[in-house]
């Protein structure tokens, strides 16, 4: 039985994306796949196989037009064959032209293309022949993905190609780190945490304007915002101007987010759309309620009024609201948390996702 796997993806840098390739990758060697991974030159996820024992890896220099490369599509075709891929699992919208193309030109059984992020595909000619022609699978991280990626074009794909798969969370794992708080509470204030990249994607200006009315109503609060962006100087100085800079605590990037959502008590994510939103998983997993708008993939990850509170979109005074509810409230906030593990483990944990991505290559 031919069980060689390739995962594609030409990212330089280090993403969700990279990560997902990076875990599945090693996963799928563990359970006896002959693993290859075709990355770009200077690549992270490169980076981070290169010493990993039963892992193959081939390296290319991949762009948007690198399929229209007779030099790069000859020497992709040349691995895949001299290999015998059977599946290959691709990333980017550019590693599904170059990648996929080369792999069915070399006789790979099965192209796959994993989405993770929710945005529509274009309804090009071209995107019309890789996904009727190209693509084997398509696998999506969320009903929110499927349904943003064929916005422009629902017959894009056919449905009996689309798989739903989550990104998946490894709790094992999680509970094996080592944490201790980042944050000493005073007295016995509720600590809020934020973690993402400060862009407008992520809304953390709805975080302080609800901090302005919660600060209003007198509470004894603390946010804490983790993470790094363009928009880093624009929300302090938003802070500044809703006189709640002495409430909003801007701790920079985190490396340690275990340790980051031990110290908090809610974790609070008001993005304007998800994929699959990581961050509120691993809050989840550590019993601690969320908040978040109820938009794109959320109502997947939280069971609304019982692993935490979502929210409409761009509704500040209902975020206050939930918040000042869960900050009032030590018995819900306990009650959340802990049903927020239970879905975790039930739906999201790596071994279910596993499973079912190897459902996905050997059907």
């Amino acid at each position: 039985m031919n069980k060689n796997v390739c995962f594609f993806n030409s990212n330089k840098a280090w993403g969700g994306g990279e990560k997902w390739n990076h875990h599945f990758s090693l996963l799928l060697r563990d359970k006896g796949y002959n693993v290859f991974v075709v990355t770009n030159h200077e690549s992270e996820l490169k980076n981070r196989l290169i010493n990993e024992p039963g892992i193959t890896l081939h390296s290319e220099s991949i762009g948007n037009l690198s399929f229209l490369n007779p030099a790069t599509m000859l020497r992709l075709r040349s691995f895949f064959k001299e290999n015998k891929i059977k599946t290959i699992v691709t990333a980017l919208p550019s590693d599904v032209k170059s990648g996929g193309m080369a792999a069915k030109l070399a006789g790979v059984s099965k192209v796959i293309y994993r989405r993770g992020i929710a945005v529509p595909v274009n309804d090009s000619l071209l995107n019309r022949f890789i996904f009727s022609t190209i693509v084997d699978r398509l696998i999506v991280n969320s009903l929110e993905t499927k349904r943003t990626v064929l916005a422009n074009n629902p017959d894009l794909i056919h449905e009996s190609k689309i798989r739903q798969i989550y990104n998946g969370f490894d709790v094992a794992e999680y509970d094996k780190q080592e944490s201790s708080p980042l944050y000493d509470k005073e007295d016995d204030e509720i600590i809020i945490g934020n973690a993402a990249r400060l862009t407008p994607q992520k809304g953390q200006n709805f975080l302080i304007e609800a901090a302005e009315i919660l600060k209003k109503k007198d509470l004894n609060f603390r946010i804490l915002i983790a993470g790094k962006g363009e928009m880093e100087e624009d929300l302090k100085d938003y802070a500044d101007k809703l006189d709640v800079s002495d409430v909003v605590k801007f701790v920079g990037f985190v490396d340690d987010m275990k340790s980051f959502h031990a110290s908090q008590d809610i974790f609070c994510l008001p993005s304007l759309w998800e994929g699959f939103g990581y961050a509120l998983v691993e809050a989840m997993t550590l019993e601690k309620p969320v908040v978040g708008f109820e938009i794109s993939s959320n109502p997947e990850v939280v069971n609304n009024n019982k692993t935490g509170l979502l929210v409409p979109p761009r509704d500040v005074k209902s975020l206050a609201a939930a918040l000042e509810m869960l900050i009032r409230d030590e018995k819900l906030r306990t009650k959340m948390g802990k049903f927020g593990r239970e879905r975790v483990l039930n739906k999201f944990n790596t071994p279910l996702v596993l499973g079912k991505l190897i459902d996905v290559i050997e059907e």
